[in-house]
């Protein structure tokens, strides 16, 4: 290249690197725009228009009634199996519960219809499992020749509009599981770490549902959901651009921020007391909403015993709990890791305060 060409294409190099800055500025500012607009406007959505009620439409025009409109209640399977719902937080040990239901007769347990990997898609996704799932295989099975299913589904079922009361509306994911209950060959069950705040909604639009709901000790649920080798040790302050979500804890807390402020990232120096907050909503939601609750701890205690009023009360295979897929899927037991992450009083000092902070809230 001669001088004078040398010459020139130095400034237009430092031209492109400001237009491409300038670009990239652009692009992160959009995104935040648009992000501070969902917040400002989508979190009205809760909102209901004073003193407007609903009334049938005028019979003279033959228009539809009430029922088929928003997200009409699912119809029932023509075998009359109700279909049974299990809610849980991430590592919680709801891959073990639908593992024992995999392995139960009478059942199609389908494993996390929300995920985001679309398990119906089939290929490598379908196939893989996580390390940490003792004896889990192939997550993707029961929905083999499901392939359809992804006209109806959603990605940002993960992420978005994570909270669903029973006036909100999604006509694609109401069609999208009514499919899976419809098409399971035995009594579904569908095992599920994306529906704990979508609980008033679910109740509404399948009315004939049984919910079970699978909790665990927050401290224990707090060191599971450190993914990375570096993780939050108690001295770690959180910040504006984290980069560790903790499996989708402060993703979540993004999005539920709309409804429930407390649990804003940035009003908080520690992750876990996000991951707190969260738990403890869930807790509630659960509550108010599920049929049977169990907890982690019983479960792999006395498996068979934890089991069998949830078998008993949902007619699960004649309420006899396979005490074979128990013992096989179980992992041995472990001593609590929390003492060694951090003492009582760091645990309580944070929990304390997300109890008053939430107490706050919700009036009590």
């Amino acid at each position: 290249m001669s001088r004078a060409g040398a010459a020139l294409s130095a400034p237009l190099r430092r031209l492109s690197a400001r237009v491409l800055d300038t670009l990239a500025r652009s692009y992160r500012f959009n995104r935040t725009w648009r992000e501070a607009n969902r917040e400002l406007f989508c979190g009205q959505h809760a909102l209901r228009p004073a003193g407007l009620a609903y009334a049938p439409p005028p019979a003279r025009y033959g228009c539809a009634g009430q029922g088929e409109g928003a997200d009409a209640p699912a119809p029932a399977r023509s075998d009359g199996a109700r279909p049974l719902f299990v809610t849980a937080r991430f590592r919680s040990g709801s891959t073990l519960l639908w593992n024992i239901f995999r392995h139960t007769r009478g059942l199609t347990a389908f494993y996390e219809p929300l995920n985001e990997r679309r398990w119906f898609s089939g290929g490598a996704d379908a196939d893989r499992t996580d390390p940490t799932h003792v004896n889990a295989e192939r997550y993707g099975a029961e929905y083999a020749g499901m392939a359809d299913l992804g006209q109806w589904f959603d990605a940002e079922w993960t992420y978005r509009d994570l909270y669903m009361d029973a006036h909100s509306c999604d006509r694609r994911l109401a069609r999208y599981l009514a499919e899976l209950i419809a098409r399971a060959p035995e009594r579904p069950v569908l095992q599920c770490n994306r529906l704990d705040f979508r609980l008033p909604w679910l109740r509404r639009v399948f009315p004939n549902a049984d919910v079970l709901w699978l909790y665990r000790n927050p401290r224990e649920q707090w060191l599971s959901v450190q993914r990375s080798s570096a993780g939050a040790p108690p001295g770690h302050r959180l910040t504006a651009d984290e980069s560790e979500d903790y499996f989708y804890t402060l993703a979540w807390a993004r999005d539920l921020r709309r409804v429930f402020p407390c649990v804003d990232p940035t009003q908080h120096e520690h992750a876990y007391a996000v991951h707190y907050l969260l738990w403890r909503l869930s807790y509630l939601f659960g509550q108010q909403y599920a049929d049977v609750g169990i907890a982690y701890e019983d479960l792999m205690r006395d498996c068979a015993g934890t089991l069998r009023p949830a078998f008993e009360r949902f007619g699960l295979n004649a309420g006899e709990v396979p005490g074979d897929a128990c013992a096989a899927l179980l992992k041995p037991p472990m001593p609590e890791r929390w003492p060694q992450y951090a003492a009582a009083d760091w645990f309580n000092t944070i929990e304390g305060a997300c109890e008053e902070e939430l107490a706050r809230f919700l009036g009590a």
